[in-house]
């Protein structure tokens, strides 16, 4: 029988729990469609703390409170030593993913090698890491933008991809469009799918899968139609960090267009990657995870990004439907990851930061 409600938790409900885990330290929130969350704490936090947490829950919701056998320390060491791939000479061949999932209480690792593999990263932690197969894809593969540039424009260079958001160097002042590296090389020139240039590659940053494209002129405001064809657009009007867990995102990419409702499922997540058949990680601090979202009882039948969404905006609209808070940008997909595709995704805040840059906000 499932255990979802009837009546599902409000943005508000979810972001006061958000509140209430951060305020007391815990190792975060988790869940899924099929079961009520589960607000996880360090291991070590006395009952009468336990206590506290109970009764600061949002009225409403039922949330399971636990405490963890990880200590904050622990879990951080455990999650490193994984994405460390030192458990296996060949390890660094193999594409690898792993979160910690507070529900089962365990690193989820998701892990592409052959099955011999399994045992060496399962010695890392034999009770606190769980191993599951899996097949990542990164997303390498809109239409007639012109100067300045919009993010979630088509993009073509290496490979068919999408723009991201608009920045501005600190130092320089100059605007750049950021996509993810993945999808050139550096100093590659980029035109759009009408031959128009749209600059060089002028930065790439493979540890947090991002690049940042030059020499032309770039806005803030991104392409959110739904369809081929379609002029609408939002300005941006700047950016958050805050992925709590639930939070519904939209991305708008060159493949599928522009499709909302995707909840956060893990704040967190670490992956590795081949840039042009050199190996690269994202920390699990840079990357999160959302899920499709849908309609259905497992809020599975919504849309999915596909090959050249690669670098879109990931974002949450406002309720006008007229400007966008930037949430990061589209890496590609996770296919099975803890029994669920779901998409990967760069934190704004983390490109911002490499980058040294400022977002670019646009006009009403």
């Amino acid at each position: 029988m499932s255990g979802k409600t009837s009546v599902d938790p409000s943005q508000e409900q979810l972001k006061e729990l958000d509140r209430v885990a951060r305020s007391h330290s815990a190792l975060g929130v988790f869940g899924d469609a099929h079961s009520k969350p589960v607000l996880m704490l360090p291991a070590g936090t006395p009952a009468a703390e336990r206590a506290k947490v109970r009764a600061e829950i949002p009225a409403g919701m039922q949330v399971t409170v636990k405490v963890s056998k990880f200590t904050h320390k622990k879990l951080d060491q455990v999650q490193k030593t994984v994405l460390a791939r030192k458990w296996n000479k060949d390890a660094h061949t193999f594409g690898i993913g792993a979160a910690y999932d507070g529900a089962k209480d365990k690193v989820v690792v998701n892990l592409e090698a052959p099955k011999s593999a399994a045992g060496s990263l399962q010695r890392v932690d034999a009770d606190g890491v769980e191993v599951q197969p899996g097949r990542f894809t990164p997303d390498n593969t809109r239409f007639t933008d012109y100067n300045p540039f919009y993010g979630g424009g088509a993009i073509d260079g290496d490979s068919l991809c999408t723009a991201g958001f608009a920045v501005k160097d600190k130092a320089s002042g100059h605007k750049y469009m950021v996509t993810a590296a993945h999808c050139n090389y550096w100093n590659k020139s980029v035109h759009t799918p009408t031959g128009k240039p749209y600059g060089n590659v002028s930065r790439v940053i493979q540890s947090i899968d991002a690049e940042t494209i030059g020499g032309q002129d770039y806005t803030g405001s991104i392409w959110t139609g739904g369809t081929h064809d379609s002029s609408s657009k939002e300005w941006v009007s700047g950016y958050t960090d805050w992925m709590y867990w639930g939070r519904k995102l939209c991305v708008s990419g060159r493949t599928t267009y522009n499709h909302c409702g995707h909840p956060v499922s893990y704040s967190a997540y670490g992956f590795c990657y081949s840039w042009f058949g050199t190996d690269f990680c994202v920390d699990q601090t840079d990357a999160f995870l959302m899920d499709r979202g849908g309609t259905d009882e497992c809020s599975c039948n919504g849309n999915f990004t596909q090959p050249g969404d690669s670098g879109a905006p990931v974002f949450e609209t406002n309720p006008n439907y007229d400007s966008a808070t930037i949430a990061g940008i589209h890496h590609g997909a996770v296919w099975g990851y803890n029994g669920a595709n779901r998409m990967v995704n760069i934190r704004a805040w983390s490109i911002l930061r490499a980058f040294n840059a400022d977002i670019i906000i646009g006009a009403h």
